[in-house]
Protein backbone atom coordinates (compact mmCIF):
# COMPACT_ATOMS: atom_id res chain seq x y z
CA UNK A 1 0.00 0.00 0.00
CA UNK A 2 2.92 2.47 0.83
CA UNK A 3 4.25 1.91 -2.66
CA UNK A 4 1.39 3.00 -4.56
CA UNK A 5 0.99 6.23 -1.59
CA UNK A 6 4.51 6.70 -3.07
CA UNK A 7 3.93 6.84 -6.99
CA UNK A 8 0.64 8.55 -6.40
CA UNK A 9 2.79 11.62 -3.94
CA UNK A 10 6.14 11.21 -6.71
CA UNK A 11 3.20 12.32 -9.58
CA UNK A 12 1.45 14.97 -7.79
CA UNK A 13 5.05 16.44 -7.03
CA UNK A 14 5.71 16.08 -11.01
CA UNK A 15 2.48 18.14 -11.53
CA UNK A 16 3.47 20.87 -8.96
CA UNK A 17 6.96 20.96 -10.35
CA UNK A 18 5.56 21.42 -13.97
CA UNK A 19 2.80 24.11 -13.46
CA UNK A 20 5.33 25.99 -11.49
CA UNK A 21 7.39 25.94 -14.75
CA UNK A 22 4.54 26.70 -17.04
CA UNK A 23 3.79 29.66 -14.79
CA UNK A 24 7.29 30.68 -14.94
CA UNK A 25 7.38 30.36 -18.89
CA UNK A 26 4.05 32.42 -19.08
CA UNK A 27 5.37 35.22 -17.26
CA UNK A 28 8.50 35.89 -18.70
CA UNK A 29 6.91 35.21 -22.19
CA UNK A 30 4.31 37.84 -20.74
CA UNK A 31 7.36 40.00 -19.75
CA UNK A 32 9.30 39.64 -23.37
CA UNK A 33 6.60 40.48 -25.15
CA UNK A 34 5.36 43.46 -23.51
CA UNK A 35 9.24 44.59 -24.21
CA UNK A 36 9.53 43.88 -27.50
CA UNK A 37 6.04 46.00 -27.94
CA UNK A 38 7.85 48.88 -26.30
CA UNK A 39 11.02 48.84 -27.95
CA UNK A 40 8.66 49.09 -31.19
CA UNK A 41 6.35 51.70 -30.21
CA UNK A 42 9.29 53.91 -28.64
CA UNK A 43 10.85 54.02 -32.15
CA UNK A 44 8.08 54.53 -34.23
CA UNK A 45 5.63 56.37 -31.91
CA UNK A 46 5.79 58.94 -28.54
CA UNK A 47 6.03 57.81 -24.85
CA UNK A 48 2.60 58.77 -23.93
CA UNK A 49 0.98 56.80 -26.24
CA UNK A 50 3.42 53.93 -25.75
CA UNK A 51 2.42 54.10 -22.18
CA UNK A 52 -0.90 53.74 -22.75
CA UNK A 53 -0.93 51.07 -25.22
CA UNK A 54 1.05 48.83 -22.77
CA UNK A 55 -1.47 50.05 -19.72
CA UNK A 56 -4.19 48.29 -21.90
CA UNK A 57 -2.03 44.92 -22.74
CA UNK A 58 -1.33 45.23 -18.88
CA UNK A 59 -5.27 45.95 -18.44
CA UNK A 60 -6.42 42.98 -20.94
CA UNK A 61 -3.79 40.55 -19.54
CA UNK A 62 -5.58 40.41 -15.68
CA UNK A 63 -8.72 40.43 -16.98
CA UNK A 64 -8.10 37.17 -18.83
CA UNK A 65 -6.41 36.09 -15.61
CA UNK A 66 -9.45 36.38 -13.94
CA UNK A 67 -11.66 35.17 -16.48
CA UNK A 68 -9.42 32.15 -16.11
CA UNK A 69 -9.58 32.03 -12.43
CA UNK A 70 -13.65 32.21 -12.24
CA UNK A 71 -13.39 29.51 -14.98
CA UNK A 72 -11.28 27.25 -12.93
CA UNK A 73 -13.38 27.65 -9.91
CA UNK A 74 -16.68 26.99 -11.11
CA UNK A 75 -14.96 23.54 -12.51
Amino acid sequence: MSRIREMVLDADKQDQEKQKALNTAKVLITFAIYLITAGTLMEYISIPVMLKTIGFMLTAHAFYFLWKALQNSRV
